[in-house]
């Protein structure tokens, strides 16, 4: 039983060659084999423009399943792909440029209807004037009376700082602007 196993792997590699020569014959096997280095079989998903065609087969396993046969066999080269088909060959999306085609004439027009509840998320307005926008984190300066692009030298500083920090203005929600600390004695 198991020299019957072992004469049918043997055997695998003729079987595949005298289906692809039945289908292909000797110049599409050879062809095939000289490109890609292998014998597959797969559906025929389409040709673009220079006379590339793409196949696929869901048996092979993921990664392996979708090739092309260029149309120049001598001077193969992944740039020749087309954008069209690019997406395809790379498992962006599942459809052929030929059926995103057709997905594309089925989709409905999209509405003008809006839900929002103001009105200046649309976009720009014309009827009102633009409030510019301020970041305040920028108005400090570079380094002791440096100034930056947003003050000057002798202006004073504008940005936030937590009520904690040490240079905060309003001193904090400590006592002089510190937290009491204690020191840790063991012996107590």
């Amino acid at each position: 039983m198991t020299s019957l196993k072992g004469l049918s792997s043997l055997t695998a590699p003729f079987a595949k060659l005298s289906k692809s020569v039945a289908e292909r014959g000797w110049n599409g096997t050879l062809t095939q084999l000289y490109t890609i280095g292998d014998l597959k079989f797969g559906e025929l998903k389409g040709q673009d423009q220079w006379g590339n065609k793409y196949y696929e087969d869901l048996e092979q396993p993921f990664g392996q399943h979708r090739w092309i046969e260029y149309a120049d066999i001598h001077n193969p080269d992944a740039a020749m792909i087309q954008p069209e088909w690019h997406g395809w060959m790379h498992h962006m999306f599942d459809e052929t440029p030929d059926e995103m085609v057709k997905i594309e004439k089925d989709i409905m027009d999209t509405t003008e209807v809006t839900h929002a509840i103001y009105d200046t998320h649309v976009g720009h307005i014309d009827n009102n004037e633009s409030i510019p926008i301020v970041n305040v984190s920028t108005k400090r300066h570079r380094g002791y009376k440096v100034g930056s692009l947003t003050i000057g030298e002798e202006d004073e500083e504008d940005y936030y700082l937590q009520p904690g920090h040490p240079l905060s203005k309003d001193g904090g929600r400590f006592e002089n602007g510190r937290k009491e600390t204690t020191s840790w004695n063991p012996n107590a």
